[in-house]
């Protein structure tokens, strides 16, 4: 469609018509005459197209309610009589995002596709689910996603629902912790003060009658903004949008985010820690100050800026003088400008026991310090330089990243172009450096202030049990307080409620969804060319693609020839590179050159399994470098020169970096539970995963926790690590060199410095001893659960019907019984080609539960197949996930992966095939299979004690 400014489209005038060069892009700006509710258009062509509405959605109390709307909405309306449509439309879409997702003063609905038959399916069932939801009339919705108190086998009531379960996780996580409570702090009288989320103390409080009514005040046009981004049939779009704005008139009276007036606050709060865990040097300190609001775009990068330079390694000034000074193990300098005002956070990490005061001090008294010296030019002239880089570089999906860029400035009225286009912020930021306005701000940031708002995070060994007997306590207060009536009428409601989610939706009702048909899906598999070239001797995989002007490269150096106890030290040394100083410069250098000449680079292991023997593997060290092409000469000679040059001699520094692991570790033991325990399920079974979980699941975490508590035992193995990969290692017999751009590049900065060295085999063998029953203790109110096993085990060969099977598990029978029965948040099964298979749930109060649960599969699968349902769109959503959405790096990794593992093109096609032909009967080849997982698989759950006490038969140890 082609429009002009003024122009009546329909029911909607188009209101301003812009061309984006740095974009490459034309927006269009479009009113709804009737309701005054604004779409953005940004026409730039995408193939993947975005569809997005965001409502203001401001709290007033921590109940959640809008993150429970979020949720309920979604679960079913007026024209999609279902009980889940969003489910639904995961089994059979061909979507590359469809979700939804709560901030503290927003709700958006955003979808995404590369079909357009498709993208206005979902954009038709989302409209209908936000302006028509079954869960203002129905609280069977309401009680499944929010709160209920269901009885327990012995009659006593417990706290249940999916959004208080993800909640007790979210508040387990002492970030998001303190995070949340500076908020409070810094925001008592508006509404970003409030848990948007919902605090579970609170959730319980609130009513259905509230729950609606916070419904009819917010979710109507007038009070929502529509973003739409890529090649959109505006022609069908506009019609659609207009089919359900048209039926409402223009509401004034809509929600208004107030500002903030600062005020000063000291507070002390507990934070949860494990029985086991050293209660010495644990707490955290905030600081945090409102800095402006949401339109001083540059004055928020700014911080950022000042941020990474003070704060962004461990030789950057402020961190080095605290870690010196030994106040605490790491602390940042960030800024929060998602919202209608700004706000600074420093946050330093394991705090010396009373020491807090002497903290605040040297924070206090660093501005006088940069009022002496500045900001180091250097230092900020690199910063900035890899602040632009990760605006040029594009992350997919690149329109939902956009959507919600612009939502914050359109909800407020702003213009959304400006925040899409990073220019005329650079621009500015420029500007206060080259006036020395930078330096004065970075001064300002550190005097003291009215307003300023101190947290004190102290560790409690009790306190998950105090939460646990707060919370059983209040359920049987409330029960106690039932009258006979009352009593039944809950009763009655949990009746209907369990029907309702026990109860299949009629083929009529799912009927009505619109649905793309199989052969849409019928798509060949998008697939990266890969040369396989040498290179002065050494083997190149190339991906010459549209990269927008960035060079990916990636250097692979085998270590088949090392233990995995072994490995785990060459984990720590890729932590260690980059952060220490070369025989060359010091850390503080070394670190600047890294950002004035680079994107990224990093460090890590890389593994790959053999593609028919489980029991072996090949593993990698993978150094990779993201720069422009006018910096790859400088960028692999760094490269080079960390690799080669290292010094591993100070271990001060060495146990400073250890500590900061440590304290990642334990976070993502708590939020990523899940990820542990599939790792060590599988490393029964699987080389690839002995290494997998060395690397990064139990077996890594306690090797942490063991180098940051005793150095001296693990110092002298990792030194001489270092040694035999600079001697032996990183040489040209071992090498593998990737690359992924728009040309070629020349690799003699790096290849002019490796020996030749000797080559390995290309495959390893590695095995673990462990209880194949194992329960790991976690200082949090929700737990994970996992049963792993292989294919290999039970002597069935992959076939693409097992990845149909997966979908119709975690989409079907796991997320009835573990996530809207049980009350996770999240539950799934996995299988890769490989043969890897597990069942998982995420945030889960049951683990128990779900193990039981995980044993039915192949039951489920019977049951599906004696049913009427069809296997169509399964199908479709399979398919889709053959062809993921990926930036040009991601391509290049990818193909790699595939090209290495004897994935091909053919073999890709073969595996379409069976899957778009799949029938019945090849889903029941694959229940012999699920019988022998449920009998022998392994089982490891990451809970809290009493959880882990319910789950049978568990060896039980912490992390």
């Amino acid at each position: 469609m082609q429009f002009e400014v003024n122009q009546r489209v329909g029911s909607f005038r188009v209101t301003a018509i812009r061309s984006s060069e740095e974009l490459h892009a034309q927006a269009v700006e479009l009113r709804h005459e009737k309701t005054g509710c604004p779409v953005f258009w940004l026409n730039n062509g995408a193939e993947n197209k975005v569809f997005s509405i965001a409502f203001r959605t401001l709290p007033d109390d921590d109940t959640g309610v809008f993150h429970i709307l979020e949720h309920s909405v979604l679960c079913g309306s007026d024209k999609y009589p279902v009980r889940e449509p969003f489910v639904e439309l995961l089994k059979g879409s061909m979507n590359t995002f469809l979700n939804a997702m709560t901030f503290q003063d927003m709700t958006m609905y955003p979808v995404a596709s590369r079909n357009n038959r498709d993208l206005l399916n979902l954009t038709e069932v989302y409209l209908d689910a936000v302006f028509r939801p079954r869960c203002v009339t129905d609280e069977r919705v309401f009680r499944q996603e929010g709160w209920r108190l269901e009885p327990d086998p012995e009659g006593r009531y417990h706290y249940q629902g999916v959004v208080f379960n993800e909640m007790k996780g979210s508040m387990s996580d002492v970030e998001t912790l303190g995070e949340r409570q500076l908020n409070r702090m810094l925001f008592p009288d508006t509404a970003y003060g409030f848990n948007s989320g919902g605090d579970p103390e609170h959730i319980p409080d609130l009513t259905f009658d509230q729950f609606r009514a916070r419904y009819l005040r917010h979710y109507h046009p007038s009070n929502a903004v529509i973003y739409l981004d890529g090649a959109v049939p505006m022609e069908e779009m506009l019609p659609l949008l207009a089919s359900y704005l048209d039926t409402y008139d223009m509401q004034t009276d809509l929600p208004v985010a107030e500002f903030q007036t600062p005020v000063s606050s000291d507070e002390i709060l507990a934070y949860e820690l494990g029985p086991e865990e050293e209660e010495a040097d644990r707490g955290h300190l905030y600081l945090g100050r409102i800095l402006g609001t949401w339109r001083e775009r540059v004055l928020g990068m700014a911080v950022s800026l000042i941020g990474e330079v003070l704060t962004g390694h461990n030789d950057a000034p402020l961190k080095r003088l605290i870690l010196e000074k030994e106040l605490a193990q790491d602390i940042s300098l960030s800024v929060d400008g998602d919202g209608l005002q700004s706000f600074l956070i420093l946050h330093a990490e394991n705090v010396a026991d009373g020491r807090e005061e002497d903290l605040l001090r040297e924070i206090r008294g660093f501005g006088d310090r940069l009022e002496k010296d500045g900001l180091d030019a250097n230092a900020v002239a690199a910063c900035m330089n890899r602040l632009i880089f990760h605006m040029k570089e594009e992350e997919e999906p690149q329109g939902i990243e956009r959507a919600v860029r612009c939502m914050d400035i359109g909800l407020y009225g702003g213009d959304l172009l400006d925040a899409l286009e990073f220019n005329p912020v650079v621009e500015g930021l420029r500007a206060l450096v080259e006036s020395g306005k930078l330096n004065r701000l970075a001064v300002s940031l550190f005097r003291e202030q009215a307003g300023d708002c101190v947290l004190r995070l102290h560790p409690s060994k009790t306190l998950g049990e105090e939460k646990l007997q707060a919370e059983e306590a209040r359920a049987d207060r409330v029960a106690a307080a039932w009258t006979e009536p009352e009593k039944q009428a809950w009763t009655d409601l949990l009746d209907s409620l369990h029907a309702w989610q026990e109860t299949p939706d009629s083929p009529e009702a799912l009927a009505t969804l619109p649905m793309l048909k199989k052969e849409d899906a019928d798509v060949p598999p998008v697939w990266t060319e890969t040369e396989d070239l040498r290179t002065d001797g050494v083997r190149q995989l190339r991906h010459l693609l549209p990269c927008n002007g960035i060079v990916y490269a990636r250097a692979l150096f085998s270590l088949n020839d090392l233990t995995a106890e072994q490995l785990a030290d060459v984990a720590m040394l890729c932590s260690l590179y980059g952060k220490l100083p070369t025989d060359r410069v010091d850390a503080l250098t070394l670190q600047q050159e890294v950002k004035r000449y680079t994107g990224r680079m990093s460090f890590s292991v890389a593994t790959l399994s053999h593609p028919k023997d489980p029991a072996r593997c090949a593993v990698m060290l993978c150094a990779s470098v993201a720069c422009l092409p006018e910096n790859t000469e400088k960028a692999l000679s760094l490269m080079a020169e960390i690799l080669l040059r290292t010094d591993f001699s100070s271990d001060e520094k060495i146990l400073e970096i250890a500590q900061q692991i440590e304290i990642g570790m334990r976070q993502r033991v708590i939020s990523s539970g899940n990820l542990i325990a599939a790792r060590s399920v599988l490393s029964h079974y699987s080389a690839e995963y002995v290494l997998k979980n060395r690397l990064e699941g139990d077996e890594a975490v306690r090797y942490v926790h063991d180098f940051a508590r005793q150095p001296e035992q693990s110092l002298p193995a990792l030194r001489a690590m270092a040694a035999r990969l600079r001697g032996q290692s990183f040489c040209r017999q071992r090498a593998l060199l990737s690359l992924t751009a728009d040309q070629p590049i020349q690799w003699q900065p790096l290849l002019s410095v490796l020996p030749e060295g000797t080559p390995l085999p290309d495959y390893g063998t590695w095995t673990r001893e462990a209880p194949l029953r194992q329960g790991y203790r976690i200082p949090a109110q929700v737990g994970y659960a996992v049963r792993g096993y292989h294919l290999s085990q039970c002597g069935f060969p992959f076939h693409g019907a097992m990845w149909l099977a997966s979908s119709l598990l975690s989409l079907g029978y796991l997320w009835n019984q573990v996530r809207v029965r049980g009350g996770a948040y999240g539950a799934g099964f996995s299988i890769d080609r490989m043969g890897n298979m597990y069942s998982w749930s995420y945030r889960d109060p049951t683990p128990d539960r779900t193990l039981e649960v995980c044993t039915r599969l192949s039951e489920a699968l019977r049951e599906f197949v004696a049913g009427d349902e069809s296997l169509d769109k399964y199908i479709i959503s399979t398919l889709n996930d053959l062809n993921p959405l990926l930036s040009a790096r991601d391509q290049g990794a990818l193909a790699d992966s595939r090209y290495l593992n004897g994935y091909t093109r053919d073999l890709a096609e073969r595996i379409r095939g069976e899957i778009l032909h799949a029938t019945p009967e090849d889903i029941l080849r694959f229940c012999d299979a699920l019988d022998a997982f449920a009998e022998k698989g392994a089982v490891c759950v990451v809970a809290p004690g009493p959880a882990l006490q319910k789950c049978p038969d568990l060896e039980v140890a912490d992390l």
